[in-house]
């Protein structure tokens, strides 16, 4: 109760300030939201407990070695989603979940996912329901990666096949061009079926950050490769971003042949690097009419869940070393 005796208006979502503002954050009307009126402590039991005491998913990103669990637990795909600040990665993301609500995607269909809550977050202020006038998606925080679990079935993909997607901000992905020692701790890097790199098409629109961009890309993969984070021989996705306003642009067919040459110029730089390059254009969030939201990505998709090459072993024919004593190869014990 307050002094004047009125009752605190209070709601369990702790990113809700219905008290001060008036407003549900996720845009509903009070008397329908299922958060109004309960305290923060009340939404934590509730999360974490069933009817029966079972303990429940918590609906947010999953952590490390929440992430490491599932990919031990079935067949899986992770994906390390990289670019700049202002790529598009976690509209991507967004994009995908949004899609999915239609129906299947690409032959693809819904299953579960162990990040529902964290989903409908980063959708919301894309959405009508937010209010705002152009669609809008809060940036990665810096200092930490999220994993975005989705659990997918039928097509080409096997029906318990969990599709987990690393995001990290776009300012660690920088950093690492001026210290390629930070990339040991990009996990999601390392353990990546498939790398995405995003390449903001914004960006290549403009006639003097076109260049810099393309230098960024390639100084982001040169880091994560000698700082020893890429070794497997992952497939990697280049993707151009906010196609929207490629298309309505009269700088449209340069812009599309600066991503062209980068594309190619990453296939040719490291041929040796990754098992597959592949393009692809997106418009996950578009500021327009001229392609509907999640343009492009069905094909991603396709991509992503298709089957990846075994992981390579250490070659059986090795280069001479420079000492006679290292070139010896160990007798096997012959049986008796």
């Amino acid at each position: 109760m307050s002094d004047s005796g009125s009752t605190a208006i209070v709601c369990s979502n702790p990113d809700c300030r219905v008290g001060d503002t008036g407003k549900c954050v996720e845009g509903l009307e009070t008397s329908k939201c299922p958060h109004y009126g309960r305290t923060p402590q009340a939404m934590v039991e509730s999360a974490n407990k069933g009817s029966d005491g079972i303990a429940m998913p918590s609906g947010g990103t999953l952590s490390i070695a929440e992430a490491a669990k599932l990919l031990r637990a079935g067949e899986a795909r992770l994906i390390a989603i990289i670019g700049p600040t202002d790529a598009g990665k976690t509209s991507l993301i967004a994009g995908l979940y949004d899609l999915f609500q239609n129906g299947s995607v690409a032959g693809f269909d819904f299953a579960g996912s162990l990040s529902l809550r964290e989903f409908e977050h980063i959708c919301h202020d894309a959405r009508a329901a937010s209010r705002r006038g152009t669609p809008h998606i809060n940036r990665t925080p810096r200092g930490e990666v999220k994993f975005y679990h989705l659990h997918v079935g039928s097509g080409e993909a096997h029906d318990d096949l969990a599709l987990v997607l690393g995001d990290r901000a776009g300012e660690e992905y920088r950093s690492a061009m001026d210290d390629v020692s930070v990339v040991a701790g990009f996990a999601e890097i390392v353990r990546a079926d498939a790398l995405t790199v995003l390449v903001d098409g914004e960006r290549l629109l403009d006639i003097g950050a076109r260049h810099n961009l393309r230098s960024e890309i390639i100084m982001i993969l040169r880091a994560l490769i000698e700082g020893g984070a890429i070794t497997s021989l992952p497939r990697i996705a280049v993707v151009l971003t906010k196609l929207d306003l490629v298309r309505q642009s009269p700088e449209q067919e340069r812009a599309l042949a600066d991503f062209a040459n980068l594309v190619e110029t990453i296939a040719q730089t490291y041929s040796g690097t990754f098992a597959e390059v592949a393009s692809f254009t997106i418009a996950a969030s578009p500021k327009n009419d001229i392609l509907p939201r999640g343009a492009g990505i069905p094909d991603l998709l396709t991509f992503w869940l298709s089957k990846t090459p075994p992981r390579p072993t250490a070659p059986a024919d090795r280069l001479p070393a420079s000492r006679v004593f290292a070139r010896l190869d160990a007798l096997e014990k012959a049986e008796v």
